[in-house]
């Protein structure tokens, strides 16, 4: 007599087989709300008017990013000074993204040499909002020390 070998069963079997694309597609929607996210965002996204979240700040108070046309990036930063705001004048503005063939540019630098010190300024969008990290080194040889600042910036126009 020859037994008979049973075939093993899966142990993936125990939702009926109509209620598997419902449980697949439930998966994955919950997999996209634990995903994190972050919205496409073009260089023009950082155009417009930005004024600093804190009206009592002690540095950065605006910041006017334009465009000429198709052209590039521009930016006009304001620091606090008395009466009236220091414009430091325009500088080139650079977008990048997450990789070499990443057009979703969420971050953006621009370089002010003001004699006395040097200043990158790190700009990322983020939800519709401009957050900008000030980088500033001292080049005058005053023994000041360098320092970094950040805040957070919202659209004005």
């Amino acid at each position: 007599m020859t037994a008979r070998i049973q075939p093993a069963r899966t142990l993936t079997a125990y939702a009926p087989r109509s209620s598997r694309p419902a449980a697949l597609l439930a998966a994955l929607s919950l997999c996209g709300l634990l995903a994190p996210q972050q919205a496409q965002a073009a260089p023009a996204d950082f155009v417009g008017t930005w004024v600093n979240s804190n009206v009592a700040t002690s540095g950065i108070t605006r910041v006017n990013v334009t465009r000429s046309g198709d052209g590039p990036l521009t930016v006009q930063v304001f620091g606090r000074c008395h009466p009236t705001d220091c414009d430091w004048g325009s500088a080139p503005v650079l977008t990048y993204g997450a990789n070499v063939s990443d057009t979703n540019h969420l971050t953006a630098s621009a370089v002010y040499a003001k004699g006395f010190s040097n200043t990158t300024l790190v700009m990322t969008f983020t939800r519709g909002r401009l957050d900008v990290q000030a980088l500033t080194q001292f080049t005058d040889g005053s023994g000041r020390q360098n320092y970094a600042s950040r805040a957070a910036f919202t659209r004005y126009r």
